[in-house]
């Protein structure tokens, strides 16, 4: 039963009977599903990711291609659609026929059961191809020279709720859950671009998958851009002789968090001293920083160890990070720590955008393939967005997240008009975002450019 399917009376004026109902006709609440196929097209990335999977079905007897499909699902998800049911009624949907390059008035689009047999029939070389396509894109980003390139590691529980596949009990969340692997990058300075997502079971070891990604990633930058320097950052969790022994094979910088431990405290007690004099003198905190070498047991050789102490809430709070950054090229102790900081907004606040506004978290899938698969689509829809962050510059959305983009400027009413000569889509007059909404569009429609690469204001 469709709810008001026949007029239904509301009390909002005195004067005059006000009745709702659903019978518009072509009419949608995503007008923004315009600019976010201009924004696909602008790239080439959904028709880069079919041409990526492996198809085996019969063209003759088909009546969706791949590339279809993958647009659908995706502009699903970055509208806010993130359950396939919801497909059954935005198949219906004017605005996403047009963004598939199809009019109104032809047949509906796919339905839930044919999204469902997608996400399981690809397989793990389709896989493999399709995180290629997604590397690319971030490789098309870095433009023909850049002077810098930062990439950041976190991982992030994504809780389950049922037996699926990769699915353990982490007793650091205290839930079944899977642990994916995020993965983004800087240039020059820019807002975090995302790369990458690995699915990972519950228990996974933060590095487990890590060497892998960061020597795809790495000799993929080297091929392109031979000599641009490389900077890995993660949390403590990276910081052990795996990742450090990785790093140096690939001719990459590091600087990963080092949880503490006793000989860490000892050789940093004149920092804390320090620290703690200082707050007992004035009662104000100050961060005290200073440096030492440090090799654990299983480490072949000492590393620089940079220490943060100061007094926060009355007690003593140490933060160590072990990189090799040298001195010499002015990296103090201050300005390392300060690098390691910015991880605060990449890649940890970008997890947030992808989980929270983008549902990166909603891999209900049972088996684990198919999770992998639906991860990447969330990827895909990321990239999408920040396509659109990018056209958002000197804007008043400049350095919105991908759920204030959504909430403003592309959950949009508008009646789409088929006639014999061509389609009108109908936005509303009242709409208070108009000039930022033409000038996203009219810089959607222009040749591709680059990126900007000044640095990024969080907003």
């Amino acid at each position: 039963m469709v709810l008001f399917d026949t007029p239904c009376p509301v009390p909002l004026l005195a004067a005059k009977p006000v009745t709702v109902d659903f019978a518009g006709g072509d009419l949608s609440s995503d007008a923004g599903l315009i600019p976010l196929a201009l924004a696909d097209r602008r790239l080439g990335l959904t028709e880069q990711l079919a041409a990526a999977i492996d198809d085996p079905r019969d063209p003759r007897r088909i009546d969706f291609t791949m590339h279809d499909l993958l647009r659908q699902r995706i502009y699903m998800i970055v509208q806010g659609y993130f359950d396939q049911n919801d497909a059954q009624t935005l198949r219906h949907d004017p605005v996403l026929k047009l963004a598939l390059g199809r009019t109104p008035q032809e047949a509906p689009l796919a339905g839930q059961s044919t999204l469902s047999r997608l996400e399981n029939d690809v397989t793990r070389a389709d896989l493999e191809r399709l995180a290629q396509v997604l590397l690319d894109q971030f490789l098309a980003r870095c433009g023909p020279a850049p002077q810098q390139i930062v990439l950041d590691f976190d991982p992030y529980a994504d809780e389950c709720h049922g037996s699926q596949q990769l699915s353990l009990f982490s007793g650091h969340y205290d839930a079944y859950c899977f642990l994916p692997l995020y993965l983004c990058g800087r240039i020059d300075g820019s807002r975090p671009y995302v790369i990458g997502a690995l699915l990972r079971e519950g228990r996974a070891s933060p590095v487990k998958g890590a060497r892998f990604l960061l020597k795809q990633v790495v000799r993929a930058l080297r091929q392109r851009f031979p000599h641009v320097p490389i900077l890995v950052r993660g949390d403590g969790g990276f910081g052990v002789p795996k990742m450090i022994r990785a790093c140096r094979r690939l001719k990459v910088n590091f600087l990963f968090g080092k949880p503490q431990n006793e000989r860490l405290h000892a050789l940093s007690e004149r920092e804390q001293l320090r620290a703690a004099v200082e707050y007992s003198v004035t009662k104000q905190p100050r961060r005290v920083y200073g440096e030492f070498s440090y090799a654990a047991r299983t480490w072949k050789q000492e590393e620089r160890t940079i220490v943060k102490a100061e007094v926060t809430q009355g007690k003593l709070n140490p933060r160590f990070v072990v990189t090799d950054l040298a001195d010499a090229d002015g990296w103090t102790p201050q300005a390392v720590y300060g690098c390691y900081c910015e991880r605060g907004d990449a890649p940890e606040n970008r997890i947030k955008e992808f989980k929270v506004d983008l549902g990166a978290d909603r891999l209900s899938c049972h088996a684990a393939h198919a999770n992998q698969f639906r991860l990447l689509l969330h990827v895909a829809a990321y990239v999408l967005i920040q396509t659109l962050q990018d056209g958002l510059a000197s804007t008043g959305l400049a350095g919105a997240q991908a759920g204030t983009i959504r909430v403003s400027l592309l959950k949009v009413a508008a009646r789409v008009i088929e006639r014999c000569r061509g389609v009108r889509v109908h936005l509303p007059t009242s709409f208070p975002l108009q000039r930022v909404w033409r000038r996203l569009v009219a810089w959607l429609v222009c040749a591709p450019l680059p990126p900007p690469k000044t640095p990024w204001a969080i907003g």
